[in-house]
């Protein structure tokens, strides 16, 4: 219960952005799913359906990253905009802004990560069936 509730306090610091972040998480899993079952299930007889998947993993963890690096712009603006408006008064609102930033870049290397290691493995096993 205490891990959730930790995850839950550090996607709410990613800030607005991570919800799109969510999203592309569900889409890479749903290609994993689909590759999967076109070269398990199938016997990876569809080669453009497969080559599509590989290139739909490649094109959605980019996609993530550039998410990431968008909400970590989004979250120094915010932190700049504090320090402009209040000066150093208040470094822990600054702060906040710093963590925003950098919960949703790593959110964004984490699915890219993710999302390459499943290319790797399918696209492996997708060469090796068609040799």
């Amino acid at each position: 219960m205490m891990l959730l509730n930790q995850s839950l306090q550090v996607f709410m610091q990613g800030g607005l952005l991570m919800w799109p972040l969510v999203l592309i998480v569900l889409v890479v899993l749903g290609i994993v799913v689909r590759a999967c079952w076109l070269l398990f299930v199938r016997g990876g007889r569809d080669a453009f359906a497969i080559e599509s998947c590989l290139d739909g993993l490649l094109f959605w963890g980019g996609f993530s990253v550039l998410i990431g690096v968008l909400g970590s712009a989004v979250g120094y603006h915010k932190a700049l905009t504090v320090l402009a408006q209040r000066g150093l008064a208040n470094p822990r609102a600054l702060w906040a802004g710093g963590a925003e930033g950098m919960v949703s870049s790593i959110a964004g290397l984490l699915i890219l990560a993710g999302g390459g290691a499943c290319w790797y493995l399918l696209r492996w096993k997708y060469l090796r069936e068609r040799s």
